[in-house]
């Protein structure tokens, strides 16, 4: 095992790598070894010392690769530090919003253990939609901006550094 953490995403449009991004920076910052991957490029999680895993939501429910990933990496996961973030919600988010997840993903979640999981607002822009989604949006009157808050994103990921730093500490001593 290396000291090397993961920051593995699955995403549709590229906002929930950036949120991904965001935290691997933050984490780089104070000289965690960090990779950033998609999801669907990682095999094996023995090199990984702690994991970050983030997908976005679509109708309320974890992209299914998402879900595959952390059902077929499950023992792994539950080895190691993990922390889960979703995307999506393309609008402000009230303080306390959940996402509904099946409960299916809902038990292997629970078999992790994460430390922790957080929900993030996304971005809905008109160049991720076709035509015809960008027509019904507007009938919906479906908010297509940015609302990803990257001051939480930032926060967020300076709390699992801080984690990181004391179990790496812990472990030394």
């Amino acid at each position: 095992m290396s000291d090397e953490v993961l920051v593995a995403y699955a995403t549709r449009h590229e906002t929930t790598r950036a949120i991904a991004a965001a935290i691997a920076e933050v984490l780089a910052a104070t000289g965690v070894r960090v990779r950033l991957e998609a999801i669907d490029a990682i095999g094996d999680l023995r090199a990984f010392r702690a994991a970050v895993i983030g997908c976005t939501v679509y109708d309320g429910a974890w992209m299914p690769g998402a879900h595959a990933f952390l059902s077929a990496h499950e023992r792994q996961l539950e080895g190691i530090p993990v922390w889960l973030f979703a995307s999506g919600p393309a609008e402000p988010l009230p303080d306390g919003a959940t996402v509904d997840v099946s409960p299916e993903l809902v038990s292997v979640i629970e078999r992790i253990g994460p430390r922790d999981v957080a929900l993030f607002a996304g971005s809905l822009q008109p160049h991720h939609l076709g035509a015809g989604l960008r027509i019904l949006a507007r009938l919906a009157r479906s908010s297509l901006s940015e609302h990803r808050d990257w001051a939480a994103v930032e926060r967020w990921a300076a709390r699992i550094a801080e984690e990181l730093g004391t179990a790496a500490e812990v472990k030394k001593a």
